[in-house]
C-alpha cells in the first residue's frame, strides 16, 4: 500500500459526514422562515377578510331589517248604485232644487234633478254632507269629494230619497263662485269690485268720484280714473267716437273732483299691482254728474 493512497470503505459500512458539513452556511437558510411568514400572512389575511365579509353581511342584514314592505291601501268598499232611468240630455228637462223649494223634494224622488247647495264636508269615499239644504247628503258612484268641502255647488243626480241624491261622477258637479249668486244692483260702486269682475262683458252702471283724466298709452282712449284703493276703476272712451259727439279730453277734465254716474260695458284686466276694472263708453249721454 502506497503512502497517501486512501483505502475505500467497506461496502456496507456507514459513511459519516464531517461535523462541519452539518453547520448552516453563512447567513443561514432563510427559505423555511419565509415560507412560515407567508403562511402566517395568508392565515391572518384570511381571518381579516373573513371578519370583513362577516361584518358586511351583518350590515346588509341590519339594512334589510330596516326596509319595510310597502303597506297596501285597503281596497275601497264597493259603492251601492241605485237603478236609474236614462239621464236626460238637456238640463232644462230636470227640475232645479235648492233650499228655496225644499217642499218640492218629495215629489222628485226617483227622478233626475239639478240640486244647488253648499257642501259642509266631502270625503274620499265620495260622500257629500250639505250645509244647505240642511240634512241633505250626496253619494258619488265613483271619485272623491274631499276637495268640495266648503264649496257652493250645482249637481246633477238621481233623487234616491228626500234627503239623498246619487251622483254619477265628479263631471256632474259644478262649483259656483259666491259672487255669482249676489243679486244684481242698479248702481255699483268701488265696494262692488269682485261683483263687477264677475259681471265683465255685461253692461252696468257705476258711481264714483273722478280723480284724474288722462290719455291711454296707445293714445286711442280717454281714461276717467276713479278714486279707489283695492282696484283701479277706469271709465274708458274711444277718442275718435267721443269726438263725434263733441267730447274731448278738456271736456272730461271738468269732471275731476265730481261724483258721476257712468253707464258702459264692463271689462277686466289683471295687473301686477292693482287689477283694472273698465267701464267702456262712447256716448256723451253715458255719464251724468251727481254732485
Amino acid at each position: 500500500m502506497n503512502d497517501g493512497e486512501q483505502i475505500p470503505p467497506p461496502p456496507n459500512s456507514k459513511q459519516h459526514l464531517p461535523v462541519g458539513s452539518l453547520v448552516s452556511p453563512p447567513g443561514g437558510n432563510k427559505k423555511p422562515l419565509i415560507l412560515i411568514g407567508v403562511l402566517l400572512f395568508l392565515i391572518g389575511g384570511g381571518i381579516f377578510v373573513g371578519s370583513m365579509i362577516g361584518e358586511s353581511e351583518e350590515k346588509v342584514s341590519a339594512g334589510e331589517k330596516k326596509v319595510e314592505a310597502p303597506k297596501l291601501k285597503p281596497r275601497p268598499k264597493p259603492r251601492k248604485k241605485e237603478k236609474t232611468t236614462e239621464r236626460p240630455d238637456r238640463e232644462s228637462e230636470m227640475v232645479e232644487l235648492s233650499k228655496e223649494n225644499r217642499s218640492d223634494f218629495p215629489d222628485n224622488i226617483g227622478k233626475w234633478v239639478r240640486l244647488q247647495g253648499k257642501v259642509e264636508t266631502g270625503n274620499e269615499d265620495g260622500v257629500l254632507e250639505f250645509e244647505e239644504p240642511v240634512g241633505m247628503s250626496g253619494q258619488l258612484v265613483r271619485g272623491s269629494a274631499a276637495h268640495l268641502s266648503g264649496q257652493i255647488v250645482k249637481v246633477i243626480g238621481w233623487m234616491v230619497s228626500e234627503e239623498r241624491i246619487q251622483i254619477e261622477g265628479i263631471f256632474e258637479i259644478t262649483t259656483i263662485d259666491p259672487v255669482d249668486l249676489l243679486p244684481p244692483k242698479d248702481i255699483y260702486t268701488i265696494a262692488d269690485a269682485e261683483q263687477l269682475i264677475a259681471l265683465r262683458n255685461t253692461r252696468a252702471t257705476f258711481k264714483g268720484k273722478v280723480g284724474n283724466v288722462r290719455v291711454s298709452g296707445d293714445e286711442k282712449n280717454l281714461f276717467l280714473v276713479f278714486e279707489g284703493e283695492s282696484h283701479e276703476f277706469i271709465g274708458s272712451g274711444d277718442i275718435n267716437k267721443l269726438k263725434e259727439v263733441e267730447v274731448t279730453e278738456d271736456t272730461l277734465k271738468k269732471l275731476i273732483g265730481k261724483t258721476i254716474k257712468l253707464k258702459g260695458k264692463l271689462s277686466y284686466k289683471k295687473q301686477e299691482k292693482k287689477d283694472r276694472i273698465f267701464i267702456n263708453f262712447n256716448d256723451k249721454d253715458a255719464y251724468e254728474i251727481l254732485d
